[in-house]
Order: C-alpha cells, then sequence, then structure tokens
C-alpha cells in the first residue's frame, strides 16, 4: 500500500537538497557562530549568508531577517515582546487565527490590553465594513493571519496594512501558509512583522523568521532589559545547520505571488494544478461541502465538511483515521489544535451549523504528489464515504 500525504499544512518531508545541506554542515562547519576563532568564523560565514540569500530571494534587506524556532515563537516575540515597549492600547485580531496567536491574546488580556476580535464572513474574510472600528483608538497593534490554514481563505492584508500605516498601528501577519505556494516582495508589503516557519516549504524543523522592518527591530534590540548582542532579538546560539537548511529550501522557490490591495494572486505551478484536479473530482461528491472562499485561498488547500446525503454528519477524526488505515493522511484542521476535542472554532468562526462543527478535513498538496495519487484519493474518499453513508442509514 502506498503511502499519500496530503497534510503540508502541518508539515511537509524535508527535501532531498535540505537534508544534504544539513548533514553536510553539521558534519563539517559546526562551530558556534559567535567564536571569533576560524572555526566560528566559517560557522558565522555560513550563517549571514543563510540569512543574505533568504533576504535576497524576499526582497528584504539581511538586518530584516531575524531567526526564531518557527512560527510561533515569531508570533511571540512581533506581539508580546513587542508590547512590553508600547504603553498599553488594544490589540485586535481576527476569529480565525492560529492558536499560537489566541494564545498571546489571552497573555496580553492579562497583561492588561483590550483584546477585540475581528468578525470574518461565512467564507472566513474579515468584514471590511467595520475597518474604522477595528482600527479605532486605543488599537495599537493588528495580527491578521495571512492564509488561514484549515479552511485556505486569503486576507487582504496589503488593504489592512495601509490602513494601519495611516493610522500609526503596527501590522503584523502570520505568512507561515502562504510562503510554500509563492515567494513575495517585502518591499512592497504593507506589513511591520511577518512570521514563517522553514518544516512548512520542505524545509527542516525547529527554524523560522521574524521580518522587522526598522523601526519595529528596534523595540526589540535597543532594549536593555533582554540581554540580547550582535543586533539579535532572541539569546541562545544560533543553528547555522538549521539555517543554512531554511535558505535551502526558500531558494528551491523560484515563483512570487503578486499582491494587490485586495487579492494575492499565486502562480500556477503542478501542486495548483494538482489541487483542482482533486476538487474537481471531490466535488461530484454529495457528501462534501467544500468550506472557505471558494476563489481567495491558498492554492494548495482544500477544504470541506463530511455528511451524508441527507446532511447527517460524519465526524472528521473518524475519517482520519479510517483514511491513515488506508495510507492516506489528511487532517481534521489545525495539527496545533489537533489535541483538543469538541466543535472546530474556525467552523464556529465562520457560522457553520452546530451539528456539523466536528465534521470538517482538510487536504493541503505538496509537491511530491502525483497525478496517480490524486485519482487515488479520489477513488478511496468517495467508497470511504460510501461505506459510512451505509452504516448510518
Amino acid at each position: 500500500m502506498k503511502n499519500i500525504y496530503l497534510d503540508a499544512s502541518a508539515t511537509t518531508p524535508p527535501h532531498i537538497d535540505v537534508i544534504n545541506k544539513l548533514q553536510d554542515i553539521q558534519s563539517k562547519c559546526w562551530g558556534n557562530p559567535s567564536s571569533i576563532h576560524k572555526v566560528g568564523v566559517i560557522a558565522r560565514d555560513i550563517l549571514e549568508r543563510s540569512r543574505l540569500s533568504i533576504a535576497n530571494k524576499l526582497k528584504a534587506s539581511s538586518d530584516e531577517i531575524f531567526f526564531t524556532s518557527g512560527a510561533t515563537e515569531s508570533n511571540y516575540l512581533a506581539l508580546k515582546s513587542v508590547s512590553k515597549n508600547l504603553d498599553k492600547g488594544r490589540l485586535v485580531i481576527s476569529n480565525v487565527e492560529h492558536p499560537s496567536i489566541n494564545l498571546i491574546a489571552n497573555q496580553l488580556r492579562n497583561d492588561g490590553w483590550d483584546i477585540k476580535y475581528w468578525p470574518v464572513d461565512n467564507y472566513g474574510i474579515i468584514d471590511l465594513d467595520l475597518l474604522d472600528e477595528m482600527l479605532s483608538p486605543p488599537t495599537k497593534i493588528v495580527s491578521i493571519i495571512w492564509g488561514q490554514s484549515e479552511i485556505g481563505s486569503i486576507q487582504p492584508i496589503n488593504l489592512i496594512g495601509m490602513e494601519c500605516k495611516k493610522r500609526n498601528i503596527l501590522f503584523h501577519t502570520d505568512a507561515t501558509q502562504v510562503l510554500p505556494s509563492g515567494l513575495f516582495d517585502w518591499s512592497n508589503l504593507n506589513v511591520d512583522m511577518l512570521s514563517a516557519s522553514a518544516h512548512k516549504l520542505q524545509g527542516p524543523k525547529g527554524i523560522g523568521l521574524l521580518m522587522l522592518r526598522n523601526g519595529v527591530r528596534d523595540l526589540l534590540i535597543n532594549d536593555p532589559s533582554y540581554g540580547f548582542k550582535n543586533g539579535s532579538i532572541r539569546s541562545g546560539t544560533e543553528s547555522v545547520p538549521l539555517i543554512a537548511g531554511f535558505s535551502t529550501a526558500i531558494d528551491l522557490l523560484n515563483e512570487y505571488v503578486e499582491v494587490s490591495a485586495n487579492e494575492t494572486l499565486f502562480p500556477e505551478n503542478n501542486v495548483s494544478k494538482m489541487t483542482s484536479i482533486l476538487k474537481n473530482n471531490l466535488v461530484k461528491n454529495k457528501q462534501l461541502t467544500f468550506t472557505g472562499h471558494p476563489k481567495e485561498r491558498l492554492p494548495n488547500n482544500l477544504s470541506f465538511l463530511c455528511h451524508t446525503k441527507s446532511m447527517i454528519p460524519i465526524n472528521g477524526r473518524e475519517i482520519v483515521r479510517l483514511l491513515s488505515q488506508h495510507g492516506v493522511y489528511i487532517s481534521s484542521g489545525s495539527a496545533c489544535s489537533s489535541s483538543s476535542q469538541g466543535p472546530n472554532p474556525i467552523l464556529v468562526a465562520i457560522n457553520i451549523d452546530k451539528p456539523l462543527q466536528e465534521s470538517g478535513l482538510r487536504i493541503t498538496i505538496g509537491p511530491w504528489i502525483s497525478n496517480d495519487d490524486i485519482n487515488s484519493v479520489s477513488n478511496i474518499i468517495y467508497e470511504l464515504l460510501q461505506s459510512l453513508e451505509l452504516k448510518k442509514q
């Protein structure tokens, strides 16, 4: 039985070029990049070359790239650490954010910050009619996820960022799910802070980045209470192999997204084509109802509700387990909240009827998927749903 991995939004298999880079540096260039002798200087050179390579790919300055353990830490530094250097005010987030953002918001609430949730429509897109209300004083920070990992919907981040800039509000976006589908031009984004993780684009786990504009960067670097040095925003010895592996993964990306005020246009490639083929196969199934925006969405993401033909819900977790037995690996939501029981908060936010709030599934495709895989998955899902239909009759 062939294994077919369709959970790219959770993590991805590292690319062979990344694996080779990790092994090469771990065995030959293992020095501490803060050491001033030759072994350390070699490590520091690899680190800074990797930083510069990533910066060039994202059309940024190298001093705007900071390495973290992953997007969750990047989110924390962007919101919790920056907030310590501001007078207390309001943080605005959408109600379809990653669990890490919600956790930070709860911490800031305990610190005395006002937290406001920006509602979304039934497609998971923020309600722009509320823009003036959300960005009114005392709002000081706004954090809106660029591409929603569970339902795939894309937010108009450049428009939000432009409006934040007019009001002197710091704007952060989590771009973790967007970067695997296309590089972006940082110089043309209306964003002050941006988070991403390497393992979502066939890079290594344990490494991410936080991009910061100069003014925001200075809030952290120049704060002596953190005890950081050499222009860093976090303490500890940098992992040169992981950073080089991250750079290698980004080097494998060559296509750019086009970002206007209201849209993010992704390049058409084999992954987006495979996703379209799978959707065309699945849309014929009367036991699936697709969720998220039909067009403004991540190009590798399919999300839907599972039910019988008479709309009796089928539990998403049950389907994940059954598909796993057939060697097909998908998910019923964000990996970071997979241990949580009960209704999916993203499906609640987009006003899915209560009986169906535990019936969501997500398929996210990576470049390792073939046409034969897509056809096999379509057949397996169809046969599985047919058998579950019979059991519920």
